[in-house]
C-alpha cells in the first residue's frame, strides 16, 4: 500500500508538474537575433539560438510576448534547413527538435504586424526581445537592426541590459551587442530612422517624436551616470561603514561573554548542595517554562497534576479515580487547575475520573472550552514567572543594537541596490544585530544557578538515587520537559522509590491528556495564487527555455 502511495504521488507530481518531474539541464551559448524593417512597418525577425544540452530533451520553448497593438505571426522553425513542428500555446511557441547530449542550433523566423511606430518626422523600432519573464540566461545575444534601405539612424540606445550596446554601422544598419543577458532581466532596444524610409506605413501619430525620444535618451544617460556616480560614493564609504559595525559588533560579543563569565564566577562562588533538585520559591510548572523556552506541553500539565498530588491537593482513591482534598494552593495555576479538573470535569463529589477527560473533550461543544482552560492555566503560569529576577533589567545593549539595525538596514539595501559588494557584509551584519537585539537576555545569578541544576535533570538517571524530598521533583520535572517520555519507559520491578507510584499515575493519566487536548485543536489552511505578464515596453517581452 505503500509503495503503491508513493508511485501515485510521483505520477501526480510528473503530470501536473512535468517541469519538476522532467527538469532539462541546457545552456543557450549564442543567440543572434535580426530584424528586418519593412517600408510598410511590419518587421520580419530571424533569430538563432544554439543550445547545448546535457541529457535528454525534446526541444526548445520561445516566448514572444507582442507589444500593445502588435502581433506575431507566420512563425516557422529550422535546424539546418530542414523545418521543425511548432506548438503554439498563446505567447509560448514549443519547438520539438529531441535528442541527447548534443548541441544544436535552431532557426526560428516570424513577422511582427505593426512592429513600427511611425510619427511625423521618424519612424522608431521600440521593442523587448526578452524581459523580466525570461528563465533561461543568454551566454552571447546580439541583435541586429537592419532598415528597408540605407539611411541615417536618429537616435539608437538600449534600456537596462542593452545600455549601451548599440553600434551604428555603415548603411543605418545598428548592432546591440548585449554579451551574456541574466535571466529574469530587462533589455528594451529603441532605433530611430527617417520617416521616409517607411513610405507605405500607416502613421501612428502625426506628431513630431524625434525630440521625444532624445529627450529620453538624455534622461536616462543623466539616470546611468546619476547612478555610477551614486556606486562610487557608495563603494567609498562602504568599508568604513562595515569597519565601524563590525567594531560594534565585536564590542557586544565581547561584552556579552564578559558578563557572562563573571555572572558564572559568582554561580561557582555561592553553588551549595550536591547538586539535588533547587530549592527555589517557584512551582514546577514556572521551571518548566523558563528551561522550555516559553512553552508548557501536555507534558506540563500532566506534571502539574501529579505535583497537586504529591502535595495532598488530589488524592489518588484508585487506578483510574482522584478526590479533590484541598482546593488552597500557593499559585493561581494551580487553582486553576483544580476548578478546571475538577469543577469543569469532573463530578460534583470533587471526583475526577479518567474517563470524565476523555467523554469531556469527545463532545465538540467543550473543545473550545478545553483549549481555553488550557490557555488560561498558562498565562497563569507565566504571570507567576514573570515575578522572578531570572533575567537582568540591563538592557543597554539590546537598545544599541536595536538602533544600530535601524542604521545598518538601510545601509544594506543601498549597498545592495548600487551593486556594491560590500553589502553582503552589510547584510551579515545587520542579522546579527537583529539576532543579538532579540536573543540578548542574560540570566541573572539566580537564573544562572537555576538552570545549571536542572540542565543536569532533563535527561539523567541520577536524581532516581536520591531520596523522595528530591527524587520525586525530579522525576516530575524530567517528565514534564517532555525531552524523554518517561512514561512510556517500562518501570524495571527491582526499582524503588516514591518517584514509582507518580510513574505509574502518570502512566495512566498522560496519554488521556494527549488525546484530550489533539482532539480539542482545530487547524485551518488557505492558499493563494496568481500570474504575470510581460514587463518590456508597451507590456511585451519574452523569452526563452527548453524542454
Amino acid at each position: 500500500m505503500k509503495k503503491a502511495s508513493v508511485f501515485l504521488f510521483f505520477v501526480l507530481l510528473f503530470v501536473l508538474y512535468p517541469s519538476v518531474g522532467f527538469a532539462v539541464e541546457y545552456d543557450i551559448t549564442k543567440t543572434d537575433i535580426h530584424a528586418t524593417l519593412h517600408p510598410d512597418g511590419e518587421v520580419e525577425v530571424k533569430e538563432s539560438h544554439t543550445y547545448s544540452f546535457e541529457g535528454d530533451f525534446n526541444g526548445i520553448t520561445r516566448t514572444i510576448i507582442p507589444k500593445e497593438d502588435s502581433a506575431i505571426s507566420d512563425i516557422t522553425a529550422s535546424e539546418n534547413n530542414t523545418a521543425l513542428p511548432v506548438e503554439k500555446d498563446g505567447n509560448l511557441y514549443k519547438i520539438h527538435r529531441d535528442g541527447s547530449d548534443e548541441t544544436v542550433t535552431i532557426d526560428l523566423v516570424y513577422t511582427i504586424q505593426h512592429g513600427m511606430d511611425i510619427y511625423e518626422d521618424v519612424a522608431q523600432f521600440y521593442w523587448p526581445f526578452f524581459d523580466e519573464s525570461n528563465e533561461s540566461t543568454y551566454q552571447d545575444l546580439t541583435i541586429t537592426i537592419v532598415p528597408p534601405d540605407a539611411g541615417e539612424v536618429k537616435a539608437a540606445y538600449g534600456y537596462d541590459e542593452a545600455y549601451d550596446t548599440a553600434y551604428i554601422k555603415d548603411g543605418g544598419i545598428v548592432t546591440f551587442e548585449l554579451g551574456e543577458v541574466p535571466d529574469e532581466t530587462n533589455g528594451d532596444i529603441r532605433v530611430a530612422y527617417d520617416r521616409e524610409l517607411f513610405p507605405e506605413a500607416a502613421i501612428t501619430s502625426d506628431e513630431p517624436m524625434l525630440d521625444t525620444i532624445l529627450a529620453d535618451k538624455e534622461a536616462l544617460d543623466e539616470k546611468v551616470a546619476a547612478r555610477a556616480e551614486n556606486k562610487a560614493r557608495w563603494a567609498a564609504i562602504a568599508p568604513w561603514l562595515i569597519g565601524g559595525m563590525t567594531l560594534l559588533a565585536f564590542v557586544l560579543t565581547v561584552y556579552g561573554l564578559w558578563k557572562r563569565q563573571e555572572t558564572m564566577h559568582e554561580v561557582r562562588r555561592q553553588e551549595k548542595g550536591t547538586g539535588h533538585f533547587p530549592k527555589e520559591a517557584m512551582s514546577l510548572p514556572a521551571m518548566l517554562l523558563f528551561m522550555n523556552h516559553g512553552q508548557l506541553p501536555v507534558s506540563a500539565l500532566t506534571a502539574s497534576f501529579l505535583d497537586l498530588v504529591k502535595k495532598g491537593n488530589i488524592e489518588k482513591q484508585s487506578e483510574n479515580v482522584f478526590h479533590l482534598n484541598n482546593r488552597n494552593t500557593d499559585y493561581d495555576h494551580e487553582r486553576h487547575l483544580l476548578d478546571w479538573m475538577f469543577g469543569r470535569i469532573g463530578s460534583e463529589d470533587d471526583t475526577l475520573h479518567v474517563k470524565d477527560i476523555e467523554a469531556y473533550t469527545k463532545e465538540k461543544k467543550n473543545q473550545v472550552q478545553y483549549r481555553n482552560d488550557f490557555h488560561q492555566w498558562r498565562e497563569a503560569v507565566k504571570r507567576e514567572y514573570k515575578q522572578y529576577k531570572l533575567y537582568t533589567d540591563f538592557t543597554a545593549p539590546r537598545w544599541i543594537a536595536g538602533f544600530t539595525v535601524l542604521a545598518a538596514l538601510p545601509i544594506s539595501i543601498f549597498l545592495a541596490y548600487y551593486g556594491v559588494l560590500w553589502s553582503i557584509a552589510a547584510f551579515v551584519l545587520t542579522l546579527y544585530f537583529v539576532g543579538f537585539a532579540l536573543a540578548y537576555r542574560p540570566l541573572t545569578i539566580q537564573g544562572h544557578m537555576l538552570k545549571t541544576k536542572l540542565q543536569t535533570l532533563t535527561l539523567g538517571d541520577q536524581w532516581k538515587k536520591w531520596d523522595s524530598e528530591d527524587s520525586i521533583p525530579a522525576f516530575l520535572y524530567q517528565a514534564g520537559m517532555g525531552k524523554r517520555d518517561v512514561f512510556k519507559e517500562p518501570a524495571r520491578s527491582a526499582a524503588s522509590g516514591d518517584w514509582m507510584m507518580f510513574l505509574l499515575i502518570g502512566s495512566m493519566l498522560h496519554p488521556t491528556l494527549q488525546e484530550a487536548d489533539r482532539q480539542a485543536v482545530a487547524t485551518a489552511a488557505t492558499s493563494t495564487g496568481g500570474g504575470g505578464g510581460g514587463a518590456g515596453v508597451g507590456g511585451g517581452g519574452g523569452g526563452s527555455g527548453a524542454f
